[in-house]
C-alpha cells in the first residue's frame, strides 16, 4: 500500500519484510526505488525483479495484464521455436515414463536419498540405452509421435557422426535432468551415466540450440527465483544433483551453472533478486578455483559473496544424504570469501612468511574489487589481524594495487586517442570523478529545463561528451537512488542553495577531469619521450585551464 509523500508515493518494500517504509514511486517519471534493497527502475524492471524474468518475460506479463497481444516479428521462427519446445516436452515425458519402469535407475536415485516428491518436482527421468536397449530408443519414439529427424537434431536430442549413417540418441542409459528456462519450459537436458563400469563421461549435456545457451541458463532458477527474493540470498552449487538435494534439504534458493563457469549474464539474472550470495562448491582444487573466478566476477558488481566451508571431498548432495545437519551448519555459518581464503591458506601453508606472501598475492587483490570504501577498510582490518601485521601495511598494498591498475589503464590508451578534455572509462563507484559526474547526471533529471540547459553545456564542456551519451553509458539503475534523493532534497531547498551545490560539483568535476588528463599525458611522455612535441603543448593547455576562475552561481544568473 502506497501513501502520498511530497511529490512521491511511499510504502513498505515488496521485496523485504521491513517495518519502516523505504519504497518510493515517482508518478512523474514512472520510476520506483527501494532503499532497503538498493534497486530501482521502471515498471519493466519492477516486474523483472518481482517475477525473476528478463525484459522479454516482463513485457509478456505486462501485455497479458493489459490485454494486449504481442505479435512476433517472424511467425515462422515462432512456429519453429514452439515445435522445439513441444518435442523437448515430449522427450521429458518419455524419460519420466521410462524411469517409472526402470528398476536400476529408480534404485540409483533411492540410494542417493532422492525422494519420490523430489523426482516428480524436478521431472527427473531415465534415457534407455545399451546394454539393455538400443542406441535409437528416443528417436524411434519421437519419430512415431510425428517429429522428424531435422527437428530432433535442432533440439539436440539426436546426433550423427558419419554422413549417410542413421542418427542416434545423444542420451543413452542415463538419469535425466531437464534443464528449464526462467519460465519453467524445458530447453535442454543433462544426463548422468547409470553404468559404473564404463569409460563414458559421467555427465553429458545437450549441445547449444536456438533455445539453449549454457552461458545464459542457471539450473533451478525457475524453481528458486521467488525463494531467493524471500530468503535474501542465493545459494550456488556445482551440479544438478547438488541443486536437487539442496532444495530437498530446504534451501529452495539454490541454483547451479550448467556446463560452464559463472558468467556475467548469470550474475545479472540473479542480482535482480538479491545482492547476497553463498557459494557451496566442492572443496577440491577445482572448486576453489571456480569460487575465486565467481568471487572476482561478483565483487566487482557490489555483491556480498560468502562461502560455505564444505569438508574436503564432499559436495552438497553427499552431505544432504549423509548428514543434513552438517550441510545446514556449513551454509548457516558461511563467511565472506576473503575470510574463507585466509582460513584456507592458513590451513594449507605452515610457513608463516609463505602464508603472508600468498595472502598478499591471492587475497588482498579481492579487496580492491569491492566498490565500497567502508567494506574495503573493514577487510583491510580482517586481513591485518589474520597476517599479524598492521592495518596500514595492508592499506598500503591495497592502494598500491589500485594505483597499479590505474596506471595500466592509463598506459593502455594511445596518444592519438587522447582528448585534452576527456577520459572515457567505465563507471567506477569508488572514483571521485565518477561519483561527482553521477551526481550531476542525476541532477539533470531533477532540475528545471532552464537549469538543465546550463548543466548540459558545462558538463559537455568538461567531459567533451554528450550528456545523453554519458547517461546511456552508466550501469542499469545507477542513477535511480540519487535521483530520488535529490528530488527530496531540492524540494526542501531554496534555488540559491541548489545552485551553490551544483557549481561546487561542476568545479570539482572540472578539476578531477583535468588532473586525470594531465596524469595520462605525463605517463605517456615518460614512457615515450619521442611524442614530446605532440604531448607538451597539450600539457601546457591543460595547466592553463587549471588556472581559470572557479565556477560561480553567476552561470545561472540569466535564468
Amino acid at each position: 500500500e502506497l501513501h502520498k509523500a511530497g511529490r512521491h508515493f511511499k510504502g513498505k518494500s515488496p521485496f523485504t519484510n521491513e517495518k519502516t517504509p523505504s519504497f518510493f514511486v515517482s508518478p512523474e517519471r514512472g520510476m520506483y526505488y527501494c532503499f532497503s534493497t538498493s534497486q530501482g527502475g521502471d515498471i519493466f524492471r519492477f516486474i523483472e525483479v518481482m517475477e525473476g524474468v528478463d525484459f522479454k518475460g516482463a513485457l509478456k506479463i505486462l501485455a497479458e495484464k493489459a490485454g494486449v497481444e504481442l505479435v512476433p516479428e517472424n511467425p515462422q521462427k515462432k512456429t519453429e521455436r514452439d515445435q522445439l519446445y513441444a518435442v523437448l516436452e515430449q522427450a521429458t515425458q518419455y524419460f519420466e515414463n521410462k524411469l517409472a519402469s526402470h528398476g536400476p535407475a529408480r534404485a540409483y536415485l533411492e540410494n542417493r536419498s532422492v525422494t519420490a516428491e523430489t523426482i516428480k518436482k524436478w521431472r527427473i527421468g531415465y534415457a534407455p540405452g545399451p546394454p539393455e536397449a538400443g542406441w535409437r530408443e528416443l528417436r524411434q519414439h519421437l519419430n512415431t509421435a510425428g517429429y522428424n529427424d531435422t527437428l530432433l537434431l535442432k533440439a539436440g536430442l539426436i546426433k550423427t557422426t558419419d554422413v549417410g549413417k542413421e542418427p542416434f540418441d545423444v542420451f543413452r542409459d542415463r538419469v535425466m535432468f531437464p534443464l528449464r528456462d526462467q519460465n519453467g519450459k524445458v530447453v535442454a537436458f543433462s544426463g548422468r551415466i547409470l553404468a559404473k563400469d564404463t569409460e563414458a563421461p559421467k555427465y553429458v549435456n545437450s549441445p547449444e540450440t536456438d533455445l539453449y545457451h549454457k552461458s545464459d541458463l542457471l539450473y533451478g532458477y525457475d524453481m528458486a527465483k521467488h525463494s531467493i527474493r524471500q530468503l535474501g540470498f542465493w545459494l550456488i552449487v556445482e551440479g544438478q544433483f547438488d541443486v536437487v538435494m539442496s532444495h530437498q534439504a530446504g534451501y529452495s534458493n539454490t541454483v547451479a551453472v550448467s556446463g560452464t563457469a559463472l558468467t556475467t549474464h548469470h550474475v545479472q539474472l540473479l542480482e535482480r533478486l538479491s545482492n547476497k550470495v553463498v557459494l557451496a562448491l566442492d572443496a577440491d582444487k577445482a572448486g576453489i578455483a571456480a569460487m575465486k573466478r565467481a568471487a572476482d566476477l561478483m565483487l566487482r558488481r557490489g555483491i556480498d559473496v560468502k562461502v560455505a566451508a564444505l569438508p574436503d571431498g564432499a559436495d552438497p548432495a553427499d552431505m544432504v544424504q549423509k548428514d543434513i545437519k552438517v550441510y545446514k551448519n556449513a551454509v548457516g555459518h558461511s563467511v565472506h570469501v576473503i575470510e574463507f581464503l585466509l582460513t584456507h591458506l592458513k590451513n594449507t601453508i605452515t610457513d608463516e612468511r609463505a602464508f603472508k606472501l600468498r595472502a598478499r598475492e591471492e587475497v588482498i587483490p579481492f579487496v580492491t574489487l569491492i566498490p565500497n570504501h567502508i567494506d574495503q577498510e573493514h577487510f583491510e582490518g580482517v586481513i591485518a589481524t589474520a597476517l599479524g601485521t598492521t592495518k596500514d601495511a595492508v592499506h598500503f598494498e591495497v592502494t598500491r594495487l589500485l594505483e597499479e591498475s590505474e596506471r595500466q589503464s592509463i598506459s593502455s590508451k594511445s596518444v592519438i586517442n587522447i582528448n585534452t578534455t576527456s577520459v572515457t572509462s567505465p563507471y567506477n563507484p569508488t572514483h571521485r570523478k565518477d561519483v561527482t559526474l553521477l551526481y550531476l547526471l542525476a541532477a539533470v533529471s531533477v532540475v528545471s529545463a532552464e537549469v538543465r540547459s546550463v548543466l548540459e553545456v558545462e558538463v559537455d564542456s568538461i567531459t567533451n561528451s554528450n550528456i545523453d551519451d554519458l547517461i546511456k553509458s552508466l550501469p542499469d539503475s545507477a542513477l535511480d537512488k540519487i535521483i530520488f534523493q535529490l528530488e527530496e532534497s531540492y524540494e526542501k531547498s531554496s534555488p540559491l542553495i541548489v545552485y551553490e551545490e551544483l557549481v561546487h560539483k561542476l568545479e570539482q568535476l572540472r578539476r578531477l577531469y583535468l588532473d586525470e588528463q594531465l596524469a595520462l599525458l605525463r605517463s605517456q611522455l615518460t614512457e615515450n619521450p619521442e611524442v614530446s612535441s605532440e604531448v607538451l603543448p597539450k600539457i601546457l593547455e591543460l595547466q592553463k585551464k587549471k588556472q581559470l576562475p572557479p565556477y560561480t552561481v553567476d552561470i545561472f544568473s540569466k535564468l
